[in-house]
């Protein structure tokens, strides 16, 4: 069983792919380094944690359900097949699929609800965060609160990105002081994870960190903030991702502000909370836009260094009428199969 392999020369093609050398410390965008960072942040999914619901309890569970009736304990069922699932499972999953990429499981992090992989490979090592799970409240409460805050390293913050990358920055910081070394770092995530994973690369203290990599990323910081980040930062965005345009931008929030000072009484007051709070926000890195496909066919996709707000505007237009496409738009696996697509088309490989 594999998560990023579906067919058996789909595992001949990446084999192909890694057997090319990556590029070096502090790289340039790389369409095959952008593809093994889209598989592992995919693979950062994959619940190595301890489950909410203990697994062994799982039938006395199912058994109480009963009374509530067929209809009703369905839904319990499914919900219990989220929370109770086999860790040690999902693991070896993890570990089987790493192989197929040439890497090596080196640590899992876990704490208060911020999730994250470290493996490596003989050239270099990657640090991947877990995105937003719908079944986390902790994740949820994360994407949330979009209040900006002072970050110690400069400018303003999300604060719910601040908080979940600072549940678990010790845990990781002290790993890499003690096992990391004569090799670079990259750092990738998709969603929050790929929040986290930005957070990671202007925080962590790391020589080599060769670069970052984020998938369906929101907005983290405001300009300021955005300045201390040293090593490059390339972000991913599929078309109508909505995910990406979030928290509004700087643009936005200074139209609200304004359009609130007209509001009588309290319009001032409110003005200048709105800026406050959630003003300034802007988007880290260089971005890299994934065009549109029709009816699967990933071949088709092709990688944007640049795209104006108009194109940007008929990717999101054309699918109000598709509803089901918006959230799809935002999936890992639909980052991660366009970039192999890409890959393969980029080195030739059939």
């Amino acid at each position: 069983m594999s998560v990023i392999i579906e067919r058996a020369e789909e595992h001949e093609k990446i084999k192909k792919l890694l057997s090319k050398e990556i590029p070096s410390y502090r790289q340039a965008y790389s369409d095959r380094t952008s593809m093994i960072m889209a598989c592992l942040s995919e693979l950062a999914y994959i619940k190595f944690n301890e489950p909410l619901l203990d697994s062994t309890n799982k039938k006395l569970i199912k058994n109480a359900t009963k009374l509530l009736g067929k209809e009703k304990a369905s839904y319990i069922y499914k919900l219990i097949d989220l929370l109770a699932y086999d860790s040690e499972k999902e693991r070896k999953i993890l570990e089987s699929d790493l192989v197929l990429l040439n890497l090596k499981l080196e640590k899992t992090f876990d704490e208060k609800g911020t999730q994250a992989i470290l493996v490596s490979s003989e050239e270099f090592y990657v640090l991947a965060f877990r995105g937003t799970e719908p079944t986390s409240i902790a994740d949820i409460k994360s994407d949330l609160d979009a209040i900006q805050t002072s970050c110690e390293t400069g400018g303003r913050i999300h604060r719910g990105f601040k908080s979940a990358f600072n549940d678990v920055h010790t845990q990781i910081q002290t790993y890499i002081n003690q096992n990391l070394k004569d090799k670079p770092l990259f750092i990738t995530g998709h969603s929050l994870g790929g929040a986290l994973a930005t957070v990671a690369t202007k925080k962590l203290i790391y020589p080599q960190i060769a670069g970052c990599y984020t998938y369906g990323s929101p907005r983290i910081g405001d300009e300021r903030w955005m300045l201390g980040i040293r090593s490059p930062v390339y972000r991913l965005v599929n078309s109508a991702d909505p995910v990406t345009m979030l928290p509004p931008g700087s643009d936005l929030i200074d139209i609200a502000s304004l359009l609130v000072k007209f509001i009588p009484t309290f319009g001032d007051s409110w003005s200048k909370r709105l800026e406050s709070k959630f003003g300034g926000y802007s988007h880290v890195g260089y971005m890299r836009y994934l065009t549109n496909i029709e009816n699967g066919n990933f071949g088709d996709a092709r990688l944007l260094y640049s795209v104006s707000f108009l194109r940007r505007f008929r990717a999101y237009f054309s699918n109000i009428k598709h509803y089901s496409k918006i959230p799809s738009d935002h999936s890992m696996v639909v980052y991660r199969k366009k970039l192999q697509s890409i890959a393969y088309y980029k080195q030739k490989i059939n």
